[in-house]
């Protein structure tokens, strides 16, 4: 099977507040950039088992979303699969997240993507839409760290005319 080269892959729940920043943060990037050659951005959100197929059908993704460390709200960090592999408890292997799905495809012996997790640590886990100062501020940033890694890869992130601001982003998602 051919599979495409990049997808970027944002989970998260928009319902839990700081919880929904990848998913914000890939349709401002969608909205904003253009990225060549094209790139997948698919909203994960909080869909499980579905992912599954995504995983399978790239050789590469790098997956947004916000991590719960002990550590400064608004940090950042990229990590390869193999660590943030490493963070997952044995609850963790049977969910049906990104770390379940790749546990299962290692199960059955398909070529896993290659992973990485650009993720940020959240503030407020909270019923509300939105983010919280803590990680509205650092927004600006944990885009550049998004398009810095797409340029890495070999990938051109070209600034649309018209952009769209990160509270008409969470609008759209609310409405």
């Amino acid at each position: 099977m051919n599979k495409k080269q990049l997808a970027i892959l944002s989970v998260g729940n928009i319902l839990q507040k700081d919880e929904g920043i990848a998913l914000y943060a890939s349709k401002y990037l969608e909205s904003n950039y253009s990225v060549h050659p094209s790139v997948d951005i698919i909203n994960g959100g909080v869909e499980g088992m579905s992912l599954l197929n995504s995983l399978m059908e790239y050789e590469e993704i790098v997956v947004l979303d916000a991590i719960g460390i002990e550590e400064t709200p608004g940090s950042m960090y990229n990590f390869p699969m193999s660590t943030f592999r490493g963070f997952s408890t044995d609850e963790d292997v049977n969910e049906a997240g990104v770390l379940g799905c790749l546990n299962i495809l290692e199960g059955r012996g398909d070529t896993l993507p290659e992973v990485s997790l650009l993720a940020i640590v959240p503030d407020v886990i909270a019923p509300e839409i939105g983010l919280s100062a803590s990680l509205s501020k650092p927004f600006e940033a944990y885009i550049l760290m998004i398009k810095k890694e797409l340029e890495n890869k070999g990938f051109s992130c070209e600034a649309k005319a018209d952009k769209q601001t990160l509270e008409s982003v969470i609008e759209s998602f609310a409405s």
